[in-house]
């Protein structure tokens, strides 16, 4: 085991342009004596800035095109299907596993880590992607943290019915994890900790700088505060920043209006005009308690038909409502978007570029750009899953929020119809400080990066195959991690396989 642990808090959606007025008006003292005696900088997201790919690329210091997840979708274009691939959340292997090798880990709160995955010593699965059952590993910590502080994973209430129930709810989860987090370390000596809180962003996104979300960042500072005066080294990070939405772009209605998607909302369009909506239906399952087994047992085919409350259809439904056939682009949220002809039908690299440029151009009706830029795809992501990434990826604008439903007609519309007061940008927040960390600024600190600088930190050696790069200029002059060499070692891919494949078969009882 190293000298002294490593303690991480991932801030789900945290960025300096939100917390920097709070840390200046003293509000945050904790986050200050961090930022202050440590080393700090903004960190780069993969795109597209979202929870789902992001964490994933933090965890295993891999680009989506590795791991093979684009956003909370995948278009497979192929199979005429939107979906997500929750079973390539678990095919890379993570580096607190490698860290867990020799020395005892505890994971709290991570998205995308459903279901957990073993490890010594534990593992909470965390939101928005888990469950309220079945989310630790071993079994035993989820009885223990739902007899000790009726610990659980999701929230029930949403911001955007009931705004003083649904953030109080989320300031105590905020809190709860860190309490859990501190009770299992008391039964756990873990060499190095990871608690994450995914509901910090969604106090972002609806509220900004509201009164709650000052309290929820409180709330965290007052947790740091604990593991700043012992012998340890204490990160800070995030999946992605956030920022005020200026306008909202439905990218999904522009690509009807120029004539690159067709779809067929008619079903939906009845459902919403006798109003029957999925969002009305859930605020009643969650009214009865039942909201996760609604979401569990409602036909897959209703629930994609089902509009939401502003007449779109999102995700998984957009399966049942675009005509694939005579389509040639549909869109996820925030910025991928996939191409339906064949990379090696002629129109493809045409319409392909059409794209490009015209977005690239593209700006709202106060004539705010809507992209900082825009990429083909093979030139944002590498890996075995390229086949599967998008064709075009818009690094939307500051303040654009990028949606992805289906069934607007305008393409452009007051961001806060939908709730939403902010939205993601690429420009996270890092921090760190302890005995190995420096002191001052770094710059152009990618997240791919933080999983080998952890791993080389705790003297574990670095897969072949991560994307990041050890970052040795973080650790301080004259330390052990600033000194030593870095070490490699292959990657096992028939092990890594076969490791897959036991998983696969437990989750189908083979």
């Amino acid at each position: 085991m190293p000298d002294r642990p490593t303690v991480v808090f991932g801030l789900d959606g945290a960025s300096y342009g939100l917390v920097d007025r709070w840390i200046e008006a003293g509000d945050l003292p904790n986050l200050r004596r961090v930022v202050e005696s440590g080393v700090r900088g903004d960190l780069e997201s993969v795109l597209p800035p979202v929870t789902s790919p992001n964490w994933k690329a933090y965890a295993t210091g891999k680009n989506p095109g590795k791991i093979g997840i684009y956003w909370w979708e995948n278009v497979d274009v192929e199979n005429r299907r939107v979906y997500y691939p929750d079973e390539r959340k678990h095919e890379n292997v993570e580096f607190w596993e490698i860290i867990a090798e020799s020395d005892p880990v505890g994971v709290l709160g991570v998205p995308t880590t459903y279901p957990p995955k073993p490890v010594d010593a534990f593992l909470v699965a965390g939101a928005p992607d888990g469950e309220n059952d079945g989310y630790a590993h071993p079994p035993s910590v989820e009885d223990r943290l739902e007899d000790d502080l009726d610990y659980r994973v999701l929230k029930t209430g949403r911001l955007a019915d009931d705004r003083e129930a649904a953030a109080e709810e989320i300031l105590e989860l905020i809190d709860l994890r860190f309490r859990a987090a501190r009770r299992l370390t008391e039964a756990y000596d873990v060499s190095f900790l990871q608690v994450t809180t995914f509901y910090l962003n969604s106090l972002h996104h609806f509220l900004w700088d509201d009164e709650y979300t000052r309290r929820g960042w409180e709330i965290v500072d007052d947790h740091l505060g604990r593991y700043l005066d012992g012998e340890c080294n204490v990160v800070l990070m995030s999946d992605h920043g956030s920022n005020r939405i200026e306008t909202a772009f439905h990218v999904n209605a522009w690509l009807e209006r120029e004539g690159y998607l067709v779809t067929d909302t008619g079903v939906p369009d009845l459902f919403h005009r006798a109003g029957i909506t999925k969002d009305r239906l859930l605020r009643v399952a969650n009214a009865l308690g039942v909201g996760r087994l609604a979401r569990r047992v409602a036909p897959r085919t209703l629930l994609n038909y089902l509009p939401s409350d502003e007449g779109t259809v999102d995700r998984e439904g957009k399966t049942e409502n675009v005509d694939w056939a005579a389509s040639d682009a549909v869109a996820s949220g925030q910025g991928p978007i996939y191409l339906i002809p064949d990379a090696d039908d002629p129109r493809y690299d045409e319409v392909r570029e059409e794209l490009v440029a015209a977005l690239a151009d593209l700006t709202d009706p106060a004539g705010r750009p809507v992209a900082d830029a825009v990429y083909r795809g093979e030139d944002v992501y590498a890996g075995p899953y390229l086949d599967d990434a998008p064709d075009v990826v818009v690094d939307q604008a500051p303040g654009v929020h990028i949606t992805g439903g289906i069934g607007r007609d305008e393409p452009f519309t007051d961001p806060t119809a939908d709730g939403w007061r902010a939205e993601n940008k690429r420009e996270g927040l890092f921090a760190a400080t302890g005995p190995d960390f420096a002191e001052g600024t770094v710059d152009d600190l990618s997240i791919l990066d933080l999983a080998p600088t952890l791993l080389h930190l705790h003297d574990r050696p670095v897969p072949e195959d991560v994307d990041g790069a050890v970052r040795t200029s973080l650790f301080a002059p004259g330390s052990d991690p600033a000194e030593r060499d870095v070490r490699y070692r292959p990657v096992d891919g028939p092990a890594r396989e076969r490791r897959r494949i036991r998983r696969v078969a437990r989750r189908l009882d083979l």
